[in-house]
């Protein structure tokens, strides 16, 4: 089949315009690759598309009914380990408002980056006193995927927050679909450690306060964020629930 340029592709009318700009990248798992533009100029003559994403979003829905069970779960894990989810300190209120911060300094971006080396600590530990099983594998791939992109999501978004406060600019913001992104990676990361602790009773106890760095993450991210979750990315949050 011929291959068509971008001009031509582009000019599909089945495709989202923007779809692309507040994804995870993850096309292998995406339930909209078929109404998307980079995908269509990488993989157009794919002619599975469709089946791709009907399956990618059923897998999705599963996780996002998980995700919802664990919260309840988590809330009592954190009162028994007296952790405040809900409480911000004041040391990183006052170190975000000084204008010249580093936004890698950020105690966001640290969350991030913190949960992101906690997470490569247990996989490694977990890889050399157990056996990899086929059972785990796509609640590992989950956790994987968003392990780093968490704290790369919410740098991003606390970037676009400098320049739009510095620029005044309105609603809706760039750096509220990047934080949804990262609340989303949140979101999909606590319910596939969920299914790893179910799966490992043995290890349970050790997932939990990596569950709980996600949680409190989250918290904060909703907080500095509040308009995020209602951001509206194009084709995800119109044509689909994910």
């Amino acid at each position: 089949m011929r291959r068509r340029n971008l001009t031509e592709l582009a000019n599909n009318p089945d495709l989202i315009s923007g779809i692309y700009n507040y994804c995870d990248r993850w096309c292998e798992r995406c339930p909209l690759t078929s109404r998307c533009l980079v995908y269509a100029a990488e993989q157009e003559d794919d002619v599975s598309i469709e089946n791709h994403d009907i399956r990618n979003e059923a897998f999705w829905r599963k996780l996002g009914a998980i995700f919802q069970e664990t919260r309840e779960v988590i809330a009592g894990w954190a009162k028994a380990a007296g952790v405040d989810l809900t409480e911000t300190a004041c040391e990183d209120e006052s170190r975000y408002r000084r204008k010249r911060q580093l936004v890698d300094n950020h105690p966001l971006a640290r969350f991030g980056k913190k949960y992101a080396n906690a997470a490569s600590d247990w996989f490694r530990d977990f890889d050399q006193t157990m056996e990899r099983t086929e059972s785990l594998e796509d609640a590992r791939e989950v956790i994987q995927w968003y392990q780093y992109q968490i704290a790369v999501k919410t740098i991003r978004a606390l970037s676009g927050r400098r320049e739009e406060l510095d620029e005044g600019l309105d609603l809706p913001k760039d750096s509220d679909g990047s934080a949804k992104v990262a609340l989303i990676g949140i979101d999909r990361s606590i319910a596939a450690w969920r299914l790893m602790q179910l799966s490992l009773p043995e290890r349970a106890e050790t997932i939990v306060p990596l569950m709980l760095q996600l949680e409190g993450l989250r918290h904060r991210l909703e907080k500095f964020f509040p308009d995020a979750r209602s951001f509206i990315r194009p084709g995800f949050d119109v044509h689909s629930s994910v």
